[in-house]
């Protein structure tokens, strides 16, 4: 190649949107399904959680650890409603397609 030639720009990869990749789950009283759910969010999943089957102790307890562990993703906990929570990143936020998502959602 000469030192005026062009390289064929690369094709841009297509970034998938953050709402596209929520993973929505019915949570239980599984210690090791909520650290693999932990797992999801550190690697860029968004996940969404209905606590509502587990009694206010447990559910607490999972909240509270979820919670914790996004905060220290440096990321975000969204309420849905009285039993759903959303947890992200922050930059899983930036796409804006979270925000439409939560806004969409009938209340």
């Amino acid at each position: 190649m000469g030192l005026f030639s062009r390289n064929k720009p690369q094709e841009e990869e297509k970034i998938e949107a953050a709402a596209e990749r929520i993973i929505m789950k019915q949570m239980t009283d599984n210690e090791e399904a909520a650290r693999d759910l932990v797992l999801e969010i550190k690697n860029g999943n968004p996940v969404c959680l209905n606590f509502k089957n587990l009694n206010e102790e447990v559910g607490n307890k999972y909240l509270a650890f979820f919670i914790g562990a996004t905060v220290a993703l440096d990321g975000r906990t969204t309420k849905i409603n009285e039993y759903t929570y959303l947890f992200a990143r922050r930059e899983d936020f930036l796409d804006g397609s979270l925000k439409k998502w939560i806004d969409s959602i009938p209340r």
